[in-house]
């Protein structure tokens, strides 16, 4: 009795193609990719230009970073100099300095 099941799931999976382990399907061929436009030197003056407005704003950007950070440590030695004041202000009024 047990072979019966066994046979009807072997026949089964012999006739289904699904049931076995699956083949990727072969990866279906690019299509060929275009040649390159032809070089033209009029298009070198736009390139330039923009490579150089790029260089421009990269740099004003930097510069602006460099204010913010040197604004931060000025900020950052403000807080250092009152909280190590109020911190021996404190220490003083507990009568351990």
């Amino acid at each position: 009795m047990d072979q019966q099941p066994q046979e009807h799931q072997e026949q089964h999976r012999q006739a289904s193609p699904s049931a076995g382990p699956s083949q990727p399907d072969p990866p279906s061929p690019l299509p060929p990719t275009p040649p390159p436009p032809p070089f033209d030197p009029s298009r070198m003056i736009g390139i330039i230009k923009r490579k150089a407005l790029i260089k421009e704003l990269a740099a004003a950007y930097h510069a602006e970073c460099l204010a913010y950070c040197q604004e931060l440590l000025e900020l950052q030695r403000k807080w250092d100099e009152v909280s190590y004041g109020t911190f021996c202000t404190f220490v003083k009024s507990l009568g351990m300095y």
